[in-house]
């Protein structure tokens, strides 16, 4: 059995690169620190060893932030500017409100493809019944064999031994 090996550097990588990096770039580090909290929120609830929920909600959180961070990066890239699209309520709805799509979609897809597969199941039964009954009118009783009722299972205390 193949054991992981800890990565010991990256502690160091985040140090040398990412925090550097976000410092020149600060205010959109500070448009999508503050943006994407509901990602990060869904990384500290989730359980789940995949982290769905992170993933899902985040993509559509990434998405409502961008347009903010275009928008900075267009006209004026400084602190001020980030705070003056803090101070839109509709930037907070629309970062905000993609991430609540994001949850929609979490909770919402897997019961409805889980409705889906029992309803695909459901018809599956159904048509095997009506062949069942199919092949019980050309063959005779003879093929459905004698320890089954009409439901498909033995007839209590015809179990075979």
């Amino acid at each position: 059995m193949a054991r992981r090996r800890k990565k010991k550097g990256g502690m160091l990588t985040l140090i040398l690169l990412v925090i550097p990096a976000g410092l020149i770039v600060l205010p959109t580090s500070i448009l999508f620190g503050v943006g994407m909290i509901p990602t990060i929120v869904a990384y500290v609830v989730d359980r789940d060893p995949e982290k769905s929920a992170p993933i899902t909600v985040g993509g559509l959180n990434f998405c409502g932030c961008m347009p903010f961070a275009i928008d900075l990066w267009k006209h004026q890239h400084t602190i001020g500017a980030a705070a003056k699209i803090f101070a839109d309520p509709l930037s907070w709805l629309v970062m905000y409100g993609a991430a609540a799509v994001g949850w929609g979609l979490y909770y919402g897809i897997p019961p409805m493809v889980a409705g889906m597969e029992v309803a695909r199941a459901e018809k599956r039964v159904e048509v095997l019944k009506e062949k069942r009954v199919a092949l019980i009118q050309e063959w005779g009783p003879d093929v459905a064999g004698d320890y089954f009722d009409e439901s498909g299972g033995f007839e209590p205390g015809d179990e075979p031994a």
